[in-house]
């Protein structure tokens, strides 16, 4: 039979700098009393498990060389995918896509056991780089379902962190994708009831479908510990010190990233007059600086400080003077990086083992 070809390496266009209005001609349509000044959240950006899926990659390029295949994005950052395949990383949607006997890395966001079995029977090499938090709940709702409890998985239906968690034991668990779904879900023992959640989503919408479900289920469990990652929790309570005194925030992440979609809701509902994500400080609209005294600025968890800097540099050209950063948090988590790798990197007599976040903040 043939083998099926590689998927080629995707190069991406040339970025084509913007026509922007003049810093002069976007003052003189709403003129700002006072000065401009920007307020950068901390923590932002990497987290812990990202950096360590990350770097995952980059020493497996390192010691194995390319290619290396991918399965999903490795993180949901466009500028990390397209710079790790500029190194030699090949990024596919199933491991059917990968050449048999070839070395592929699993995503930080997870995978289900049957995608675990697919790479097996095609006798791949693989490198775990699910993020440990990720893992935790995987461990949870193998656990719970061999109790015989039903599981509500609270998150986003289609997202892979849900794809993997679900698969961990779909026999027990439904998902609940938002308020209205905790209102008409149908459980079979109101009694052994647990629920889990994607750890990216909103805390606050979570706590919600949680306060709904337990209405309807009285006995509904709690899972042993909050599911919501640390670093999402820090980041949305950053936004949420800074959203009340901004005319503007901008979240810098990609659109198929859970948690930097999740900042520019939290910004919204906290009090920001406005707010947008963009992947570039390019894809900026000069005109969202009309009028603004206070721009606040974020970035997804898995997002590099690289991206930020080039916003700030934006807004510096536009009048905003330095940026005040507002700590609401400081990160110290190491992640040892993946038990496949470490063996390899040991041989190689390469050093490397705890991963936190590559520019600490706070």
């Amino acid at each position: 039979m043939p083998t099926r070809s590689a998927a080629p390496v995707s190069v991406p266009m040339p970025r084509i700098p913007r026509q922007r209005r003049s810093p002069a001609e976007v003052a003189a349509a709403a003129p700002v009393e006072g000065p401009q000044r920007v307020l950068l959240a901390a923590p932002r950006g990497y987290c812990a498990g990202v950096d360590r899926a990350v770097i995952a990659v980059e020493k497996a390029l390192e010691h194995y060389g390319a290619p290396v295949y991918v399965r999903k994005q490795i993180v949901h950052n466009v500028h990390v995918v397209s710079e790790l395949e500029a190194r030699g990383a090949i990024f596919v949607e199933e491991t059917d896509e990968v050449p048999e006997g070839a070395l592929v890395v699993f995503s930080a966001h997870g995978v289900s056991p049957a995608v675990v079995q697919s790479a097996e029977d095609r006798n791949l090499r693989t490198i775990d780089a699910t993020c440990p938090l990720v893992t935790k709940v995987h461990r949870e709702a193998v656990r719970f379902a061999r109790a015989g409890s039903q599981i509500l998985l609270i998150g986003h239906e289609g997202h892979e962190e849900v794809e993997g968690t679900y698969g961990e034991a779909p026999e027990h668990t439904t998902v609940v994708n938002n308020p209205a779904e905790a209102r008409t879900v149908q459980v079979e023992d109101p009694d052994k009831l647990i629920w889990l959640s994607q750890t990216t989503l909103s805390v606050d919408e979570t706590m919600e479908i949680v306060t709904i479900l337990r209405e309807r289920f009285p006995n509904l469990q709690d899972p042993p510990s909050d599911d919501i990652c640390y670093a999402t929790s820090n980041r949305q309570a950053a936004i949420k010190k800074i959203a009340p005194d901004a005319d503007l925030v901008i979240v810098v992440g990609s659109a198929n990233s859970s948690n930097s979609v999740r900042l520019v809701e939290v910004a919204l509902e906290y009090g920001a007059r406005a707010a947008y994500r963009v992947d570039f400080a390019d894809e900026i609209d000069e005109t969202w600086f009309e009028g603004v005294s206070t721009v606040g600025v974020t970035s997804g968890a898995s997002v590099p400080e690289v991206l930020i800097g080039d916003v700030l540099r934006l807004l510096s050209e536009y009048g905003f003077g330095e940026a005040e950063e507002v700590v609401t948090a400081e990160e110290d988590i190491l992640f040892s990086l993946p038990k496949e790798l470490r063996a390899k990197l040991k041989e190689a007599g390469d050093d490397s083992r705890g991963l936190g976040g590559r520019v600490k903040q706070g």
